[in-house]
């Protein structure tokens, strides 16, 4: 008898709360599923569920640009410290407060972290064991609100914060003496998220009510005492900036909720409350591409390398879809249940999973690969058991409609019915 039990997938969801992130190959997807992650392989149709479980539920995670880190926090603020491609646990970290969001500077050096009103920054751990291997840089303070997101200049020596005080903030690794931290202000609403275009000079804002701003520096107010040779960054001489674009995004009195930015195409992506996405050309906000994919608030997007993917996620219902902007299609497209599991069952040739639930569906998964690829709508009521005929060619399934239904698993459909003559 095999005792030798590991742990393979995790059936019946696909997505919680927090961000997705794709691997920096473009070709993996990540979602937090509880207090666990999957890892969506996009090229091969597969998924992996890493064996590995924080605190209470993920809440935020980063991958570092060389995709060898994965860090994974969770509401407490405990964090994991995770070998990729392994998918071992390195190091767990406090870090005493909830983390709405942490990036991994582009060249892997630095991590920045929201902390309430603040942002710290920490010098980014290896692979090998080490006894402390989070070592504070240093804390940022100057937002009056919870800080929302953190975004790293291409160069790695500037970031932005965004928070609820209603600004952006330009912070600096290392001091300069021409160098002050810049406040970007002129949002009516909270401001969702701040991105720097691919070269820098750029820096775009989004408000949750739709205001977008473009903002650039100029070079006439930059230090005439620093040299031409001197080494300091043009964002660190004393620049000054303006805004030189306004839009407004208009969907339906829909605010924002996510947004995300791919700096290599100049592509804005921007999640909606009524479940619609839109994608924009910058810096003149030219609408590309618009499409409603669920009827609840879109909670993450994000972007992968290409910028040919866009991953969206909802919490409302555990979605999960990835599309292909391009050619309008699905890559992925998957959701489990929003309510408690009551019944599963496997198929005789234990290729097949059937569950069902509190939300009136059952669905089947395939266990090799951990997707699911059939839900049944018919039900009216909870589920309350599940269960496969001897040949494996039909699944049965009763609820508290009052009814058992049969559904050949050949042409998907519901070919039998069955109901008491009079009811209780």
């Amino acid at each position: 008898m095999k005792f030798a039990y590991e742990f393979s997938h995790l059936c019946g969801t696909v997505y919680t709360q927090g961000n997705v992130v794709f691997t920096p190959d473009g070709n993996a997807l990540l979602s937090p599923v509880g207090n666990r992650i999957t890892m969506f392989d996009l090229i091969n149709n597969s998924s992996r569920t890493f064996a590995f479980e924080s605190r209470s539920n993920v809440h935020a995670m980063a991958v570092s640009h060389d995709s060898r880190l994965l860090i994974a926090v969770d509401e407490d603020g405990h964090s994991l410290l995770v070998n990729l491609k392994k998918g071992i646990v390195l190091y767990r970290f406090n870090f005493k407060a909830p983390v709405r969001a942490l990036r991994f500077s582009p060249d892997d050096k630095f991590i920045a972290v929201t902390h309430g009103a603040k942002i710290q920054v920490w010098k980014a751990p290896g692979l090998k064991r080490e006894f402390a291997p989070f070592v504070h840089h240093r804390t940022y303070g100057g937002h009056h609100g919870d800080v929302l997101s953190v975004e790293w200049s291409p160069d790695s020596k500037f970031f932005l914060s965004t928070a609820k005080d209603l600004s952006v903030r330009l912070w600096s690794i290392t001091p300069y003496p021409t160098f002050t931290p810049y406040s970007f202000v002129g949002h009516r609403d909270v401001v969702m998220g701040a991105f720097f275009s691919e070269d820098g000079s750029s820096v775009y804002t989004i408000g949750r009510d739709g205001g977008a701003y473009r903002w650039e520096h100029n070079y006439d107010d930059m230090d005439d005492d620093l040299d031409d040779d001197d080494e300091t960054p043009i964002l660190a001489r004393g620049v000054k900036w303006s805004t030189k674009h306004k839009h407004v995004f208009k969907m339906e009195y829909a605010k924002i909720d996510c947004v995300a930015f791919h700096a290599a195409s100049s592509l804005l992506t921007v999640g909606f409350g009524n479940g619609t996405f839109g994608l924009y050309s910058l810096p003149d906000f030219a609408d590309i591409h618009t499409l409603s994919v669920t009827q609840h608030r879109l909670s993450s997007v994000a972007i992968n390398a290409s910028g040919e993917w866009l991953a969206l996620a909802s919490q409302t219902l555990g979605q999960l879809l990835v599309w292909e902007w391009k050619s309008e299609t699905y890559v992925l497209k998957q959701q489990g249940h929003f309510f408690d599991l009551n019944a599963l069952a496997y198929s005789p040739d234990g290729r097949l999973l059937a569950t069902g639930a509190d939300d009136a569906k059952l669905k089947l998964w395939d266990t090799t690969s951990g997707f699911c690829y059939v839900t049944f709508h018919e039900h009216q009521a909870p589920v309350t058991g599940v269960a496969f005929t001897a040949n494996g060619q039909a699944v049965v399934s009763c609820s508290l409609d009052g009814t058992v239904r049969a559904f050949d698993l050949n042409r998907y459909k519901n070919f039998r019915v069955l109901t008491t003559p009079n009811r209780c």
